[in-house]
Protein backbone atom coordinates (compact mmCIF):
# COMPACT_ATOMS: atom_id res chain seq x y z
CA UNK A 1 0.00 0.00 0.00
CA UNK A 2 1.21 3.53 -0.90
CA UNK A 3 0.00 6.00 1.19
CA UNK A 4 -0.53 9.71 -0.51
CA UNK A 5 -2.34 11.74 2.58
CA UNK A 6 -3.97 10.77 6.33
CA UNK A 7 -6.64 12.82 7.34
CA UNK A 8 -9.32 12.86 10.33
CA UNK A 9 -12.63 13.58 8.97
CA UNK A 10 -14.92 15.51 11.44
CA UNK A 11 -18.45 14.95 11.86
CA UNK A 12 -20.35 17.86 12.83
CA UNK A 13 -23.77 19.44 12.29
CA UNK A 14 -21.34 22.75 12.85
CA UNK A 15 -19.95 22.55 8.86
CA UNK A 16 -19.86 26.26 8.24
CA UNK A 17 -18.13 27.55 11.56
CA UNK A 18 -15.91 24.26 11.24
CA UNK A 19 -15.01 25.39 7.84
CA UNK A 20 -14.30 29.35 8.69
CA UNK A 21 -12.54 27.80 11.91
CA UNK A 22 -10.11 25.63 9.70
CA UNK A 23 -9.66 28.04 6.83
CA UNK A 24 -8.88 31.03 9.41
CA UNK A 25 -6.02 28.61 10.53
CA UNK A 26 -4.64 28.53 6.67
CA UNK A 27 -6.37 25.49 5.30
CA UNK A 28 -8.42 25.98 2.02
CA UNK A 29 -11.01 24.20 0.86
CA UNK A 30 -11.11 22.20 -2.77
CA UNK A 31 -14.37 20.51 -2.23
CA UNK A 32 -17.62 22.36 -0.23
CA UNK A 33 -20.88 20.28 -0.85
CA UNK A 34 -23.96 21.07 1.40
CA UNK A 35 -22.63 17.55 3.31
CA UNK A 36 -19.25 17.18 3.08
CA UNK A 37 -16.34 20.25 2.95
CA UNK A 38 -12.71 18.93 2.16
CA UNK A 39 -9.65 21.61 2.85
CA UNK A 40 -5.92 21.11 2.64
CA UNK A 41 -3.11 22.80 3.62
CA UNK A 42 -1.82 25.30 0.60
CA UNK A 43 2.11 24.47 0.72
CA UNK A 44 1.60 20.91 2.14
CA UNK A 45 -1.47 19.20 0.00
CA UNK A 46 -0.86 15.82 2.18
CA UNK A 47 -2.02 17.86 4.98
CA UNK A 48 -5.82 17.77 5.40
CA UNK A 49 -9.33 17.60 6.93
CA UNK A 50 -12.65 16.73 6.27
CA UNK A 51 -15.72 17.83 7.40
CA UNK A 52 -19.28 15.84 6.71
CA UNK A 53 -22.96 16.29 8.39
CA UNK A 54 -23.91 13.57 10.23
CA UNK A 55 -26.70 11.08 9.15
CA UNK A 56 -26.23 11.50 5.50
CA UNK A 57 -28.09 9.29 3.46
CA UNK A 58 -25.14 8.68 1.00
CA UNK A 59 -23.00 7.26 3.99
CA UNK A 60 -23.37 3.92 5.79
CA UNK A 61 -24.62 3.92 9.19
CA UNK A 62 -21.13 3.88 10.97
CA UNK A 63 -19.94 7.14 9.74
CA UNK A 64 -23.37 8.39 10.78
CA UNK A 65 -21.73 8.91 14.13
CA UNK A 66 -20.54 12.46 15.40
CA UNK A 67 -17.32 13.72 16.57
CA UNK A 68 -16.83 14.04 20.18
CA UNK A 69 -14.34 16.56 20.58
CA UNK A 70 -13.27 15.12 24.16
CA UNK A 71 -10.48 12.65 23.05
CA UNK A 72 -9.71 13.77 19.71
CA UNK A 73 -6.31 15.55 18.38
CA UNK A 74 -5.47 16.88 15.14
CA UNK A 75 -1.62 17.09 15.79
CA UNK A 76 0.09 19.38 13.43
CA UNK A 77 4.04 19.72 13.18
CA UNK A 78 5.13 22.99 11.83
CA UNK A 79 8.65 24.16 11.58
CA UNK A 80 8.72 26.87 14.62
CA UNK A 81 5.93 26.36 17.10
CA UNK A 82 6.77 29.97 18.56
CA UNK A 83 6.49 31.54 15.00
CA UNK A 84 3.34 29.89 14.41
CA UNK A 85 1.61 30.54 17.86
CA UNK A 86 2.79 34.40 17.12
CA UNK A 87 0.68 34.34 13.94
CA UNK A 88 -2.34 32.63 15.41
CA UNK A 89 -2.69 35.05 18.31
CA UNK A 90 -2.41 37.98 15.76
CA UNK A 91 -5.07 36.62 13.81
CA UNK A 92 -6.84 36.56 17.80
CA UNK A 93 -7.29 32.65 17.99
CA UNK A 94 -7.44 31.61 21.72
CA UNK A 95 -5.20 29.05 23.06
CA UNK A 96 -6.65 26.03 25.09
CA UNK A 97 -3.12 24.98 26.18
CA UNK A 98 -0.45 27.89 26.11
CA UNK A 99 2.88 27.45 24.39
CA UNK A 100 5.08 25.44 26.51
CA UNK A 101 8.04 23.12 26.35
CA UNK A 102 8.13 19.74 27.08
CA UNK A 103 11.06 16.95 28.02
CA UNK A 104 10.71 15.20 25.22
CA UNK A 105 12.01 18.04 22.86
CA UNK A 106 8.25 19.20 21.51
CA UNK A 107 7.39 22.72 21.74
CA UNK A 108 3.77 23.48 21.26
CA UNK A 109 0.20 24.91 22.12
CA UNK A 110 -3.29 23.69 21.43
CA UNK A 111 -6.20 25.49 20.25
CA UNK A 112 -10.11 23.83 20.07
CA UNK A 113 -11.46 24.28 16.99
CA UNK A 114 -15.87 24.09 17.04
CA UNK A 115 -16.29 20.17 17.67
CA UNK A 116 -14.28 20.65 21.10
CA UNK A 117 -11.38 18.32 18.68
CA UNK A 118 -8.21 19.30 19.65
CA UNK A 119 -5.35 21.10 17.54
CA UNK A 120 -2.09 20.11 18.80
CA UNK A 121 0.81 22.58 16.49
CA UNK A 122 4.40 21.66 17.85
CA UNK A 123 7.72 21.54 17.01
CA UNK A 124 10.79 19.49 17.78
CA UNK A 125 12.76 22.21 18.90
CA UNK A 126 12.72 22.70 22.31
CA UNK A 127 15.44 20.96 25.06
CA UNK A 128 15.12 16.99 25.35
CA UNK A 129 15.92 15.48 28.45
CA UNK A 130 17.95 12.11 28.57
CA UNK A 131 14.68 10.75 30.13
CA UNK A 132 13.02 10.86 26.65
CA UNK A 133 16.15 10.77 24.09
CA UNK A 134 16.58 7.35 25.03
CA UNK A 135 12.86 6.59 23.78
CA UNK A 136 13.66 7.20 20.26
CA UNK A 137 14.60 4.40 17.41
CA UNK A 138 15.51 6.59 14.57
CA UNK A 139 14.73 9.79 13.22
CA UNK A 140 12.12 10.05 10.82
CA UNK A 141 14.35 11.05 7.70
CA UNK A 142 15.76 7.77 8.22
CA UNK A 143 12.78 5.11 7.79
CA UNK A 144 13.27 3.46 4.58
CA UNK A 145 10.68 4.29 1.59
Amino acid sequence: MRVTSAFPIIVTEKLAESRTFYEELGFVAVFAGDWYIQLVWPDCMEVQVGLMKPDHPTQPPLFHGRTLGDGSIFGISVEDAKTAADELLAKGFEFALELRDEPWGQRHFTLLDPNGVRIDIASQDAEMSDEYAKDFLMPVENIPA
